[in-house]
Formats: structure tokens, sequence, C-alpha cells
């Protein structure tokens, strides 16, 4: 089948948080990481007929809807959870406040890795915890991948600390972790009696050719039994509005106090969230495939443009391919700008700063969109690289 990705999507005055911030300005919001493509076709028939019947009444989890999530997990990961692991909620964000909330205490301490996601970054201070920063470093092979850092998180982590917050695939780096890495993490985990709250959301915008992700429960059944595993169908494809995840937690106890602290404080299921997820996972696939040969393209165009040797000062912004995600994490430390955010904000182009991630020297470009609107952005991102400061 033919996808459209082609197509400029006009969001203005849709109540769009990526692009209401600059509705009356012109500049290209390539920031927070929804894409600007439009969902799959299953998903758009699902929400119209539901439209169409004009009932928009609570939502109820049908079996339906969990049986695809389980065929997606077995044809896509090769693991096979169990349907009462399975706890839905209405976002990722929520399930890992929710996991800190319920099962790490308050003089227990969370182990972060930065840079990552805000909300995993903020988590401390909402749930009122201490937090241990275990920094991530790219490898040290020029254009070498970030490296999880087994062997400095081993021997950093600190007495107090009870659970480690992994984001994998990793944003904004776009790592996708390897067994070997899950593995050592899952000893250390073990060894120290520590909770893995794994935040997998991108586990299916895999880039690099052969990848496949492997969920963390899925390392051993030791891992399992000390795991919260979050996962959405939302940034796959582009629904994150619909309010739609899940944790799955394998071991009974912790499922039993994690649902305990959930009443009376997560809202019910949203309805069309249901619908839209059971249409992605049981007929996207296809629509998947196609956007990932898009994504590659995408990230091709940046690449050719931060490589032109006929703008030098380009190959000072530091880069590493994103094996996953519709994210690219820019160095921008050697440019010799005062503030990279506004520079490029100042041109035209409204990318995410580093520091909410936790580095000041980066920026965050979100490349999910049409290849014109990206050829647009770089056109004004170019006003900023290409002068001499």
């Amino acid at each position: 089948m033919n996808f459209d990705f082609s197509t400029p999507l006009n969001r203005k005055g849709t109540a769009s948080l990526k692009w209401q911030r600059y509705q009356d300005q012109d500049i290209l919001p390539m920031w927070v990481a929804d894409m600007d493509l439009a969902a799959p076709p299953a998903v758009q028939k699902a929400l119209g007929q539901a439209v169409d019947l004009g009932v928009f009444g609570y939502g109820e989890i049908p079996p339906s809807l969990v049986q695809a999530f389980l065929d997606w997990c077995q044809k896509h990961y090769a693991w096979q959870p169990e349907a009462d692991w399975l706890v839905w909620l209405p976002g990722v964000v929520p399930g890992f406040n929710l996991a800190v909330e319920a099962l790490v205490k308050e003089d227990e301490q969370l182990l972060i890795q930065t840079p990552v996601y805000p909300p995993l970054r903020l988590v401390g201070k909402a749930r009122d915890r201490r937090v241990q920063d275990v920094v991530l470093k790219p490898s040290a092979v020029e254009g070498g991948h970030w490296d999880l850092g087994m062997d400095r998180l081993a021997e950093e982590v600190e007495d107090e600390t009870r659970a480690v917050l992994l984001c994998n695939p990793q944003n904004p780096t776009g790592r996708i972790y390897s067994r070997q890495e899950l593995e050592s993490l899952a000893e250390v985990a073990e060894a120290k009696d520590l909770l893995v709250i794994s935040d997998e959301i991108w586990a299916d915008l895999l880039l690099e050719e052969g990848a496949r992700h492997l969920p963390y429960p899925a390392i051993s059944e030791a891992a399992a039994q000390h795991s919260v595993t979050l996962m959405a169908p939302s940034k796959t494809f582009n629904i994150a509005g619909l309010s739609c995840a899940l944790a799955i937690i394998p071991n009974p106890e912790l499922r039993r106090r994690f649902r305990r602290k959930m009443r009376g404080l997560m809202p019910d299921m949203n309805y069309l969230g249901l619908l839209a997820a059971e249409a992605a996972w049981g007929q996207g696939e296809d629509w998947l495939l196609a956007l990932r040969q898009h994504l590659n393209g995408n990230l091709d165009l940046l690449e050719s443009w931060l490589q032109d040797p006929q703008h030098p000062r380009r190959g000072k912004i530091g880069y590493s391919r994103p094996q996953a995600t519709f994210v690219a994490w820019l160095d921008v430390s050697q440019l010799g700008l005062d503030n990279p955010y506004q520079a490029f904000l100042d041109a035209g182009v409204a990318l995410s700063p580093g520091e909410p991630f936790g580095d000041a020297n980066y920026l965050r470009i979100n490349f999910g969109c049409p290849a014109a609107q990206l050829q647009e952005a770089l056109k004004r991102m170019a006003r900023v690289v290409d002068s001499p400061v």
C-alpha cells in the first residue's frame, strides 16, 4: 500500500500543543515529540466510525484490544506477556510517576541517566524522592552511539537507591540498548535489589536495519520480577492526544501495590484512545514499515545538510544517527552561540532546548514530518550555522 507522508498538514488552530505556542509567528515547530503526519488509515477509519455514531461514553478495555497488544508483542518482540500483567493507563508519564509513588518509599532514591526525557528528570521532584544522576556518555568512536555505561553505573549505585528509571529506546539520543547492556543492568538490579521502571514508548520506531526491540522484562524471569515496563501506541502511530498506554507488571505484589495506588487518582480510559490503539496494533504494521522508510529518508536529508562540504561550519555540530525515534540530538557547543535555542528560534525554527534534558550544549530536532517541512527548517537553520559568529 502507498501511504502519504508528503502532504503538508495545517495544524494551526487545532489546539495542538506543538503548533499553538507559535500560532501567530513565522516559526516552524520542530520540538515536542509528535509527528506532523497523519495517523494510519485504519486508525482514522476506526475513529471516524465512532464519531459518526456520535456517542462518547465511558470506555472499557475490550478483550480484542488486549489480544491485539499481546499479538503485537509476540510478533515484534518475540515476547509473550500475560494478560493479567497488563495495567491500562492514560499515559506513560502518569505510569512512571505512579510507579514511583506506589513502589519507592519516601526515604529511598531514584537513579536516572541524563540526558533524558524531561519528565523522567522531574519525577523525583514531583514525587518528593531524592535522585541520583549517572551521566550517559557517547562512545569514544567518532559518531559513536551513546552507551548505557554499565561499568560506571554498577560502581556508582548508592545504597539508598531503590529504582532505576530506564528509557529504551533512549530519548533524546535515539539509542537502542543491546541485550548485553540490558542483561548487565538486570544483574546489577538483582544484586542490589533495584526496581527497574522502563519507559519503552519508542519500542516500535526502530530505524536501524535489522534492529529489534527487547523489552526489559523479556531478559529473564528475575528481570521480569523486579520490573515495571511502560508502553503505548502513541509515538509510533501519532495518537498521543488520545491518551492510551499500559504498564506491564509481572510481579503480582508490585502489581497489587501499583493498582491500589491508582484508586481514585487515574482517570477513566479515553474511549477513542482504546479504539485507536486496537486499530493501530491490529492493522497498522504496513503503515509503520512505510513510516520507518520515510523517517530514514528524513535522516538522510539531515545528514546531507550536516555534511555539506560547501558549508564546513555545519561539521561543528556533533551528531550520532539515532537507531530509533523520530528525534535527533545535536551537539551545538562548538558553534559559539550564546543562546543556541534562541538563535535558531530567531531564524524561524523552534527546537527543543537541551537544558531540560540535562545538557544545555545540545538541541533536539523532531524530524517526524514531511520532507519539505524538514528541508525548510534546515534552510532556516543554515542562517545561523553558516554565518560566522
